[in-house]
Parts: C-alpha cells; sequence; structure tokens
C-alpha cells in the first residue's frame, strides 16, 4: 500500500508540473512569438527548449518593464525545469551578491516570506514580474544564484572611478576579475548614453561620466558571470538559466561575454527579447534584422505591466 501511495504521489506532481508547464505556455505564447534566430521561422517553446537541451547556460535576456515577458519568463523556466530536473540552477540580475544566503534560507524555509522580503532589497516590480520564478524555485528545489554586484558598489565605482574608495567589508562581493567589456559593447553602451541625453527630459550625462558608468556596468556583467562560473565549476552537471535585461546579454556581449571568457567551454544560449508590432512588422523581417542578438529571439507583442 505504501508503495502504491508513493507512485500515486510521483504521478500527480508529474501531471500537476505538466499542467503548470501547459498554462504557462498558453501565458507566454499569449503576447510572446519565439524566433529561431538560424531559420528566423517562429517555433513553439516546446521546440525552443528541445533546442536548448545541449546548452550548459540558457540566458533569457528581458526587458525589465513588460509583464508578458516575465510570463514567457516563467514558462521557459517550467520547461527547463521538465527537460533538466535536480540539475537546473535560476540565476537572477535582480537579486545581488550579499543577500545570497537570505535567499539560501528562504528557498530551505527556514525564514518567512515577509523577512526575505524586508533583507533582499527586491526591484519594485518583485510582486508580479519576478515572485513566480523564485515561488517556483523554491516549491521545486531549485537553487537561485544571487549573482548581481550590490548597487551601493557600483554606484560608488562610477562615482570614484576606483575600486579603492570601496568599503573593506563590501570587497568580499566583488569580483576577482574585473576588465573592460569589448569595444563593441562599449560603443553600444555610449550610444544608449547619447540617446538619453538626447531625449527631452532625459537624463543628462556628462561626457567624462561615460566611461566610469560603463566599467560600473561592466563590473556588474563580470559579478554575474563570475557566479555562474563557480557554480558550474563545483556543480559540473548543472544548466544555469539566467534572468538579466537584455542589454546584458544581447549579441553575446555584456555578462554572455565575460562568462565566455571565464569558461570557454561553456555552451551559452541566449534568448533575446524584442518589440514586435503584427500591424507593422514582418516577422522573417524582424528576425533577420535581430538574428545576431541570440540564438532565439522573444518577440513581445504587448508591452505592459498588468
Amino acid at each position: 500500500m505504501y508503495v502504491k501511495l508513493v507512485v500515486l504521489a510521483i504521478v500527480l506532481c508529474f501531471f500537476s508540473l505538466l499542467s503548470s508547464v501547459r498554462a504557462a505556455t498558453k501565458d507566454a505564447e499569449e503576447n510572446v512569438l519565439f524566433v529561431q534566430s538560424s531559420t528566423t521561422q517562429p517555433v513553439s517553446l516546446s521546440a525552443m527548449i528541445d533546442g536548448l537541451a545541449a546548452y550548459d547556460v540558457v540566458v533569457f535576456g528581458e526587458f525589465h518593464d513588460s509583464q508578458p515577458v516575465h510570463h514567457a519568463e516563467l514558462a521557459v523556466l517550467k520547461s527547463l525545469y521538465q527537460k533538466h530536473g535536480a540539475n537546473l540552477v535560476l540565476s537572477m540580475e535582480m537579486f545581488e551578491r550579499d543577500v545570497q544566503p537570505v535567499m539560501n534560507q528562504y528557498l530551505a524555509g527556514t525564514i518567512t516570506e515577509a523577512e526575505f522580503l524586508a533583507a533582499s532589497r527586491p526591484w519594485p516590480q518583485y510582486e508580479m514580474a519576478y515572485r513566480p520564478l523564485v515561488e517556483f524555485a523554491k516549491a521545486h528545489h531549485v537553487p537561485v544564484l544571487t549573482g548581481n554586484i550590490p548597487r551601493r558598489i557600483a554606484a560608488a565605482y562610477a562615482k570614484s572611478k576606483t575600486l579603492d574608495s570601496i568599503a573593506d567589508k563590501d570587497k568580499q562581493y566583488l569580483p576577482k576579475v574585473h576588465r573592460a567589456g569589448s569595444a563593441a559593447y562599449r560603443e553600444k553602451f555610449a550610444a544608449v548614453m547619447q540617446g538619453m541625453n538626447a531625449d527631452k527630459g532625459g537624463m543628462n550625462i556628462p561626457p567624462q561620466m561615460v566611461q566610469p558608468m560603463f566599467m560600473a556596468q561592466c563590473l556588474k556583467d563580470d559579478a554575474m558571470a563570475e557566479s555562474i562560473s563557480l557554480y558550474r565549476q563545483e556543480h559540473l552537471q548543472a544548466v544555469v538559466y539566467h534572468v538579466v535585461g537584455n542589454f546584458h546579454s544581447a549579441g553575446h556581449l555584456g555578462m554572455v561575454e565575460k562568462l565566455a571568457q571565464l569558461q570557454p567551454k561553456n555552451r551559452i544560449a541566449v534568448i533575446n527579447t524584442v518589440h514586435y508590432d503584427a500591424d507593422t512588422d514582418a516577422i522573417g523581417d524582424i528576425a533577420r534584422a535581430h538574428a545576431a542578438e541570440g540564438e532565439y529571439l522573444a518577440l513581445e507583442t504587448a508591452h505592459a505591466i498588468k
């Protein structure tokens, strides 16, 4: 009888997960269309997951303020878990290195959610955007890496232009390797800064601040890349699913190029989010224009926090 109950529990758990994956897939596909860059053709979520099966690290480059994209990220997480099970690890830009112990305690159930939120500095849109990821990880015993550099460190670095100014208590969170990103990444960063200056009512960034701000950006990339690299060195079978703003990953730049430098043998795939208007854009044209940005594209057909 005991054996039958255990088998029944396993079967029910499997069908519960399958139902959850199907529901998440429906939510995602309503407003996000996945496209394989190499073929410029739309693919289903399941086909994309099959195409990602051989990769060690899957990076979803998101729009932070798009709820449809967050639905898609959750669907990818659930499908990757269905594919890789206990080998899957979730990594998030939205949490910083110093709150890793707090995250671990929450996932283990030794602190309440209220205690976790009070100590982990969640982003303003956490409830709708990122809580579903963390709660799925908690329910299915998926480790979560909080790999970003603490904001106070990046801000201090951009202001002082030297890591020597970082408080001694914070130096433990600095990546062991820190260097400027590629020329292509810097050009992309500078272009964004120029665009912000050109926007009416936008930030006015002095030219002399572009390089320090770029290096602070690279510090974030180095920290996230190192966290993933260190975890995979200790867990060789791990498949890491990293959720990050798409500026950090599009075109395999940013943290993706940093991770490739740390671990050249890592097979890294990028899903890059792109705006898409079905009324004016042709899928093939959009796919060809953005094909170099990732192995797959997530074409966002609606853009809103609900």
